[in-house]
């Protein structure tokens, strides 16, 4: 990737009519072959291109813009930008003015380019071209959508997408298709820009603008190939207001609000383009950020792009100081150095770097597909367990049916043998039967004794199990319920602690701006208050922590027990068959240095709770243990969600406090700030009165100078010899008349202009005075 700098040129204005008018001297020569501006007598520049002042407007586009404008249908974005002092011509070089009221030879960079963009897509119609055009203006560090008035300037933001371009959110793009649609929103943003009347230019620009041609190319179906990707590239025309000294201009009341807010601009604008043309800074922060107009240029000034500075200046030695700024200004830009690349299809850049992601997804939605199909083989299995236990059940009912019919069987025929004569073989044959049945009776009940240990039960033994299993189930689900309340409540702690973090790092940064603030009010004589709020911040935080201390001390031991129910049957005096299931957690809330409280950890209570689990349910399948009484667990579990409750009062009362500590600390840094804004405006306040002392000074001097010419002229007549004595005497009572008229007229202006700037400083003193008794009730 190839590094290519920016081209620099230089125009100069000719002299205006007034400045002639006043003898003004041109103080700015150019060396036409060499590229060179010399200014003064010592100071000598050299840049890309430089246009004298009978260069006209075809020579500059065919120089610096024609080019760019072939680079931009070959891909590269493109930018060029206007800079000078107000009045030197930007607009005018730029094309911001009304079309229509210039001779086509006079026209701007702006209307040219569109028109030879639309000519040359008319001669490529094998190429499917879509053009839009965006116009935006950042009229006092606020941006405003030229094209679309109705947009409130709240809805436009400065973003960066996924790839870090620069995007205006909220603004309207306009798609065309001729050139005249083109000029003629050109011209209705330019009738909407804010413009206003100085002392030196009557159409002064009060706003920067930047006008925005985006094009994206793509071949026709009938010559389109599948190894040509389609490109977007865009072009940006910046015209810069004027720098501006308030000296020279003369503005007040908004005039004097725009005119700072143009200068904290073109300054933002300038420590960008020193950073980016120092090579011992390339690897140091660049300040984008500091100005809405160099953030939106962010992606075109030391990026993808190829740029073209004109610098427009004034050749009038008035002007010298402005002049030559201006100059070491684009000589600063020379050494920007750019790395333009063709902006191929970004369509299919976002479906490559998409991809990853939705291979991700893809293997996402398989393992839920096989957790899917786990989950509904177990559902599965879990049907088929418990239709067998259902076959079970009912298999075991109809054993007890049998069994009873065979009792009842057997008692009958038990009286059949005792009463009824009967052969000898059926006699033999049925006590063979009765005793074969009494035999099963006597095993059966020796095997249930030897399982239970007591008399068998008239309860079938699955049942019980069911039961226990249903028991589980609920203990569980309490168990899992806590387990939920435990996270939140730990969530909730966690969020406190990062809150107190927080509110720490600002008491830190108060401290460090405190101290800061003492120093500035010491230096500027006043006395230092916020010693004062830096004892009672001290103090606050001595409580707090006395506070923290007192609610860890007052922090118990937190138990957890977690019940299992079982039902209890009895019948016919039988024993009772109890399961239990216990599980106690104990877990002790600990005390940290710089947090609140922790609540127990929720895997060791989980790991616990499996464990207690597994031993139930082998409690339950051999049926060894019996369960205790239900009531006792649940008072446990009520006692636990009681201290659960006072752990969340006492989170409350804490979140309370620390609302409190910031709302406080938040009120000090109100004050702070206060205190900071005062001490400024008293010291801008009194720079104005030391500028106003000099230029007062100034008048002096040349009013001084003025009678001292007047009366040399005076002198002269005396020296030379006059014929006619009496036309010698009217000369000097005429001269004399002259020179007391002058100095009545100057005396007048000085007292007329001091009065005024008395006047203006009472009325600031009173101002200043306001504020220290606003400020001196905020301390109370």
């Amino acid at each position: 990737m190839e590094e290519i700098p920016v081209k620099v040129a230089v125009r100069v204005r000719p002299l205006l009519s007034k400045e002639i008018l006043h003898n003004q001297q041109v103080c700015v020569r150019l060396v036409q072959n060499a590229n060179q501006v010399i200014i003064g007598k010592d100071h000598v520049f050299t840049f890309d291109f430089v246009f004298g002042e009978n260069s006209t407007q075809e020579e500059v586009y065919a120089v610096c813009i024609k080019p760019l404008l072939v680079s931009l249908t070959e891909g590269y974005n493109a930018l060029v930008f206007a800079y000078g002092q107000t009045g030197s011509g930007k607009t005018y070089t730029i094309g911001g003015e009304d079309s229509a009221s210039v001779a086509a030879d006079e026209r701007g960079i702006i209307p040219r380019a569109i028109q030879e963009l639309f000519h040359h897509i008319s001669e490529h119609r094998n190429i499917n071209f879509h053009v839009k055009v965006s116009y935006i203006e950042i009229y006092k560090e606020e941006l405003r959508d030229l094209l679309d008035l109705e947009t409130s300037m709240k809805d436009l933001h400065i973003r960066e997408d996924e790839k870090g371009n620069t995007v205006i959110v909220g603004s309207k793009e306009f798609q065309v298709e001729c050139a005249d649609e083109v000029i003629s929103l050109l011209e209705s943003g330019n009738a909407a820009r804010h413009t206003g009347t100085t002392q030196m230019n009557e159409h002064s620009s009060r706003s920067h603008a930047i006008f925005t041609i985006s094009i994206h190319q793509k071949q026709s179906a009938e010559y389109q190939n599948a190894a040509q990707d389609s490109i977007s590239s865009k072009f940006h025309f910046v015209d810069l207001a004027g720098s501006e000294r308030l000296a020279k201009t003369g503005n007040t009341g908004e005039r004097f609000k725009e005119s700072v807010k143009i200068n904290s601009g073109l300054f933002a604008l300038g420590n960008v383009i020193s950073a980016l043309g120092d090579p011992k800074r390339k690897s140091a922060h660049i300040p984008y950020r500091d100005a809405k107009i160099t953030r939106i240029l962010k992606d075109s000034l030391g990026r993808n792009a190829k740029i073209v500075m004109i610098t427009c200046i004034s050749p009038s030695s008035l002007d010298f100081d402005e002049s030559l700024n201006s100059l070491k200004y684009a000589n600063r830009a020379k050494n920007i150095r750019n790395k333009p690349v063709v902006n191929y299809n970004p369509e299919k850049d976002r479906i490559d770097e998409m991809e990853p992601e939705i291979r991700l997804l893809q293997e996402a939605l398989q393992s839920q597909q096989v957790s899917n199909q786990h989950l509904h083989d177990l559902n599965e299995e879990k049907g088929r367990v418990s239709s067998l236990e259902e076959k079970l059940t009912r298999l075991q009912v109809q054993y007890f049916s049998y069994r009873n019919c065979v009792d009842e069987a057997l008692l009958l025929l038990v009286d059949l043998n005792d009463d009824v004569s009967l052969r000898r073989s059926q006699r033999d044959r049925l006590q063979s039967w009765i005793s074969m049945v009494q035999k099963v009776r006597k095993e059966a009940l020796t095997v249930q004794e030897t399982d239970t240990g007591t008399e068998t039960s008239p309860v079938p033994h699955h049942i019980t199990v069911l039961q226990q299993k249903r028991d589980l189930e609920k203990c569980q689900q309490v168990l899992a319920m806590n387990e939920e309340l435990f996270s939140q409540k730990n969530h909730e702690v966690q969020i406190l602690q990062n809150q107190t973090k927080a509110l720490l790092q600002e008491k830190k940064e108060q401290q460090e701006f405190l101290k800061e603030a003492q120093e500035t009010q010491r230096l500027q004589g006043y006395t230092s208050p916020p010693v004062l709020f830096l004892a009672q911040m001290t103090e606050f935080h001595i409580r707090r922590q006395i506070i923290l201390s007192k609610l860890e001390d007052q922090d118990k031991v937190l138990h957890c027990h977690l019940p299992d129910q079982s039902d209890e049957e009895e019948d016919n005096t039988r024993c009772e068959e109890k399961t239990s299931y216990k599980c106690s957690i104990n877990q002790t809330w600990t005390q940290n240095h710089a947090s609140l409280c922790f609540l127990p950890d929720v895997s060791d209570m989980k790991h616990q709770v499996d464990k207690s689990g597994l031993s139930n349910k082998s409690a339950l399948q051999t049926d060894t243990n019996t369960g205790e009484e239900s009531d006792s667990l649940q008072n446990s579990h009520v006692i636990n969600m009681q201290k659960l409750t006072n752990s969340e009062l006492r989170l409350a009362k804490t979140e309370q406090k620390i609302r409190k500590l910031a709302l406080n600390m938040k009120r000090k840094e109100e004050l702070i700030k206060d205190l900071v804004r005062t001490g400024k405006d008293a010291l801008s306040v009194s720079w104005q009165c030391s500028l106003k002392i000099s230029q007062l000074e100034q008048e002096i001097e040349q009013a001084k100078t003025q009678l001292s010419e007047t009366q040399k002229q005076l002198q002269e007549p005396d020296s030379k010899e006059l014929r006619d004595i009496p036309e010698k005497v009217m000369l000097q009572k005429e001269c004399q008349k002259k020179t007391e008229a002058a100095k009545l007229k100057v005396q007048k202006r000085e007292a007329r202009e001091l009065a005024q700037k008395v006047a203006q400083l009472k009325h600031q003193l009173s101002q200043i005075e306001e504020r220290l008794c606003e400020e001196s009730e905020k301390k109370k």
